[in-house]
């Protein structure tokens, strides 16, 4: 068996893999994301492989995530500090904050993170300034807004979130073509006694992987932007199925439309998984 050392984090409950990208080969990256995921392995919704020293994120499918480059940005500063212990750097107990550029899969351009806190919970956000971002609104109720690397379906409270979410997610991501692309989310949002939440089924084509996250940093985003009047700034606060909130600021006062998704982050492990053979072998 070959053993691959990894984290597993909790961004506001997304629960994600991060592996060093040395450890396994961009063709077998998919397929090491499928198997590491199973929940009789590691288990958790989203695995990414990791250039540390590149400051570098590729999702397992190359799509975009928010959350794991949150993750990523935790991962970075709890590196930082091991490393400036055994360099014997003072240690303070105060709360640390930490600043980084990283390039994320799916995103053109950098992302700046702000990493506050130490082990094992952060709080990281995520600055971008976004590109163009299409935003189509082609039923009552339905809104499609297309990130680099992911593309959301967002459903008002006229649509009630379905009991086979999957086969209703699925379905709704062949009416829209969104199939082929390499992540999508079919979101249902609502808001009740002044309180966002949303309910976000994810599909990352290569991995194979579908399902109802207990947190969605880029469909919380797409949200976000769905909500934001041009020329305004606004803040939301928007509940995630893993009862943990995520703060999304948009800006369109200025000529680029900037924003920022900012939340808990928490290390769940550390360690190594040994794969059935055969495993890393199957891209």
């Amino acid at each position: 068996m070959r053993a691959l050392p990894f984290t597993k984090w909790s961004p506001s409950g997304n629960t994600t893999l991060l592996f060093p990208a040395e450890s396994v080969t961009g063709a077998q990256q998919a397929a090491t994301a499928s198997q590491a995921l199973m929940p009789h392995l590691l288990g958790g919704e989203q695995a990414g492989f990791c250039h540390l020293r590149e400051r570098r994120l590729r999702m397992a499918g190359g799509e975009f995530c928010v959350n794991a480059t949150r993750a990523f940005g935790a991962l970075l500063a709890l590196e930082e500090e091991r490393t400036a212990r055994q360099a014997g750097t003072p240690h303070h107990e105060e709360v640390r904050e930490h600043a980084f550029e990283v390039q994320v899969s799916g995103w053109q351009g950098p992302v700046g993170v702000r990493v506050r806190g130490s082990l094992p919970e952060w709080r990281v956000a995520a600055d971008l300034e976004l590109p163009a971002c299409p935003m189509q609104q082609p039923a009552p109720g339905v809104t499609l807004v297309r990130l680099p690397g992911i593309a959301h379906l967002l459903l008002d409270e006229r649509h009630v979130f379905p009991e086979d979410f999957l086969a209703a997610s699925a379905l709704l991501r062949r009416e829209y073509e969104l199939a082929a692309l390499p992540a999508s989310g079919v979101v249902w949002w609502r808001q009740v006694q002044h309180q966002l939440e949303m309910f976000p089924v994810v599909h990352v084509r290569d991995a194979g992987t579908t399902c109802l996250e207990n947190a969605c940093g880029s469909g919380a985003l797409a949200l976000g932007l769905r909500l934001c009047p041009a020329g305004a700034r606004r803040v939301f606060t928007i509940l995630q199925p893993g009862g943990e909130p995520l703060e999304v600021t948009v800006d369109r006062q200025g000529g680029a439309v900037r924003a920022t998704v900012d939340g808990p982050v928490r290390l769940v492990a550390e360690g190594r998984l040994w794969l059935p053979e055969g495993a890393t072998d199957r891209a």
